[in-house]
């Protein structure tokens, strides 16, 4: 009985952190977004007060670009936190046999590595380099796409963590019109190892070469 219970709490405990780190991720998506409108809207109206749309709006736009940006930074840390510790418990929830041979499971753990990854390089370059990289277009582009990216990663993860707990996902429309099937998407064994090291060693080197490159470019251009 007490074995039992020890179970419960820990699928809660895992449901509780899945929650949390992916609502402070899909908060970090939407004030990234929120960020990119509200500077865009900025960027315009300093080229030319005829490109005003509305002074409210216009007005507006400062603000939510002062309180989004490090909204989305902050949360975006939060999610990380969260996502490690899920991952961690998520451990004790599931029989190891039963992670390492389930093509299903393999998927799930593949795309939250990926996420965290991405999520991990955003927070990192926002550490290294401060607000100031939104002043080129660029690096702000490269910026955001880290993280929308990781947050589609969690929602992929966390669809095939749905049809994992046997509830399906709000995704399966979209699955059934690409005919996926989650349960036999993803690979095993070695071929599971080699995907996740090719990814990550994508997802690192790519990003910040392309990061890297801009600053230098707009380092010259000055």
């Amino acid at each position: 009985m007490l074995e039992g219970l020890v179970t419960v709490n820990v699928v809660a405990w895992h449901s509780m952190l899945v929650e949390l780190h992916s609502g402070m991720i899909a908060l970090a998506a939407i004030c990234i977004i929120a960020t990119v409108i509200a500077r865009s809207q900025l960027k315009t109206l300093s080229k030319s007060e005829s490109n005003s749309f509305f002074w409210p709006v216009d007005c507006l736009a400062g603000k939510v670009a002062s309180y989004t940006e490090p909204t989305g930074y902050v949360a975006t840390m939060v999610g990380i936190i969260g996502l490690i510790a899920s991952a961690i418990v998520g451990f004790y929830v599931f029989p190891m046999k039963f992670v390492t041979t389930s093509a299903l499971v393999l998927s799930h753990i593949l795309f939250s590595v990926c996420a965290m990854i991405l999520l991990v390089e955003f927070v990192v370059i926002r550490l290294r380099y401060g607000e100031k990289l939104w002043k080129n277009g660029g690096t702000a582009a490269v910026y955001s796409c880290l993280g929308i990216l990781g947050f589609l990663f969690i929602v992929i993860a966390g669809s095939f963590g749905g049809h994992i707990a046997g509830i399906g996902s709000v995704l399966d429309p979209l699955y059934a019109l690409l005919k996926i099937k989650p349960e036999t998407l993803g690979v095993t064994g070695i071929s599971f190892v080699i995907t996740l090291v090719s990814a990550a060693v994508v997802e690192i080197a790519v990003p910040i070469a392309v990061f890297l490159l801009l600053q230098h470019r707009n380092k010259t251009q000055k």
